[in-house]
């Protein structure tokens, strides 16, 4: 058995032992090293219910020891108690001394909520409390990047993945950063550099390989996707994004191979078979298209590029008759997004939009258990799209 596997194997019997000891309401010891893998284990498997048992019990059998109470606080982030997370945080800077996982825990809450808050003091301050912590320097050159300095974000991820190549997989949130601020040329000299010093590291080719994306250079992306491929050629997701810039290029064939290999490697990819649909669509093949925008649906009702790509296709047709039905089944039976909401009342006449708005507003409320959120992101989805 590899060393993955034995730490996988005791992670799974550390967790068992805990779980057995709430259930059996007996009292066990464990150290608080076992107890950070337990909690960290329940909070990727998001068994908050538990992870907090968990939680509670290492402060009890740690109070002295404030990272526990960063771990609370992380806790009710992840359940959008955000106040509270706050509260907590204080309590604990009054009551601890100074940490790097405080100062970065506040610097992440600020993120999520969109609090402005001075991220560099935060972190340098961290630092200054422990230069190596890798995490440290990963949070710092997210931030460098945010304001396009790519030098020093650079020299800052640099030092992260050297110092842990678990890092790698988290640069996905650099990506998104960059695509949310068009910083597409950033982006290739960050990941261009990135992969010349990692070459063997994945998430540095698939940031380049999105960067060029962006940049509509499709070729140079499809070149940075290959890459991941030789590392791992069972990687769905780069045959996926690989299909993505061959459908761009308007090669279908390339990009069905591409598509069908992400499908068959997950067979629950329901993004891929909306796509594979795509690709017959353009080819003209209307039967295909069809059946794998079915497919689709089958996999996931609410999938809206499905039922759109089946209304068209049904509309191209002359079945405008079935179009609708489609479209009026897929919001009698799943709630919708607000997007698709608006984009299926040009599939009706114009005296009929208003009234279809409504009945298909109404269908969608009857289906959600919390309304005034769903009120709320209404009209704030109307706003910010100028739907006034």
């Amino acid at each position: 058995m590899g060393d993955f596997e034995a730490e996988e194997r005791e992670t799974k019997e550390l967790v068992e032992r805990f779980k057995s000891m709430i259930d059996s309401g007996t009292s066990v010891f464990f150290d608080s090293e076992e107890l950070e893998i337990i909690i960290d284990e329940l909070m990727r498997q998001m068994d908050v219910q538990m992870a907090s048992e968990a939680i509670e019990y290492a402060i009890r059998l740690y109070p002295s020891d404030s990272f526990f109470r960063i771990l609370r606080a992380k806790k009710m982030m992840l359940q959008m108690e955000f106040d509270k997370a706050e509260e907590e945080l204080d309590s604990i800077e009054t009551t601890f001394p100074p940490t790097p996982e405080l100062y970065m825990e506040r610097v992440m809450l600020a993120r999520i909520t969109g609090q402005h808050t001075d991220a560099f003091r935060l972190l340098n301050k961290a630092l200054k409390l422990d230069e190596e912590d890798p995490e440290v320097h990963f949070l710092l050159a997210y931030e460098y990047l945010k304001n396009k300095d790519v030098d020093n974000a650079l020299k800052h991820s640099i030092f992260a993945l050297r110092e842990d190549k678990a890092f790698d997989e988290q640069l996905f949130g650099f990506s998104f950063l960059l695509e949310e601020n068009k910083q597409y040329e950033d982006g290739i000299a960050f990941y261009e550099k990135l992969t010349e010093e990692f070459p063997l590291f994945p998430g540095c080719w698939f940031g380049l390989g999105l960067s060029y994306s962006w940049n509509k250079e499709y070729d140079k992306a499809i070149d940075a996707y290959q890459y991941v491929l030789s590392i791992d050629e069972k990687t769905s997701t780069a045959h996926y994004n690989m299909a993505n810039c061959y459908f761009e290029l308007n090669n279908y064939e390339q990009a069905l191979s591409h598509y069908q290999q992400a499908y068959e490697q997950d067979p629950e990819d329901f993004n891929s078979l909306t796509c594979i649909g795509d690709c017959y669509a353009n080819q003209k093949n209307f039967e295909e298209a069809l059946s794998y925008y079915r497919k689709a649906l089958s996999l996931n009702p609410t999938q809206g590029d499905a039922l759109l790509g089946l209304a068209s296709v049904l509309k191209d047709q002359g079945h405008t008759g079935d179009a609708r039905a489609a479209i009026e089944s897929a919001f009698a039976h799943n709630p919708q997004s607000f997007m698709l909401l608006f984009e299926v009342l040009s599939y009706y006449d114009e005296e009929q939009q208003k009234n279809k708005l409504q009945e298909f507003f109404t269908t969608t409320l009857k289906q959600v258990e919390n309304k005034e959120d769903f009120y709320r992101y209404f009209v704030q989805f109307c706003c910010e799209n100028e739907l006034y």
